[in-house]
């Protein structure tokens, strides 16, 4: 299992449409669509207000790696006005997980 963890940066005042952008549009029709799809979670920052983290599962690297070549301009696209800085990926091997759909490596 593979990770893209995607640290957002919103424009003041908007991290909590940022986050409703990506729930309502992004997920569904686009990142849910993308071949190896497993799960998205968004966080909203508690101490601060304007960071956005984005953690997303995939069943290989190469479906991560797919999605991110392909789809990622897509929710650009959609996000871009919420932000005021450009998103940083960072990619993860999955060590471990207590949900039954995100497996851990062996």
């Amino acid at each position: 299992m593979y990770s893209h963890v995607i640290e957002l940066t919103a424009r003041p005042g908007q991290a909590k449409a940022l986050v409703n952008i990506i729930r309502d549009r992004a997920i569904p029709e686009i990142i849910r669509q993308s071949a190896g799809f497993v799960d998205e979670i968004v966080l909203l920052s508690d101490d601060d207000p304007n960071r956005v983290s984005a953690i997303s599962f995939w069943r290989s690297k190469v479906d991560g790696d797919n999605f991110f070549q392909n789809g990622f301009a897509q929710v650009s696209a959609l996000t871009q006005r919420y932000l005021s800085a450009k998103p940083e990926r960072h990619e993860y091997i999955v060590g471990a997980s207590t949900n039954r759909n995100i497996a851990g490596w062996n």
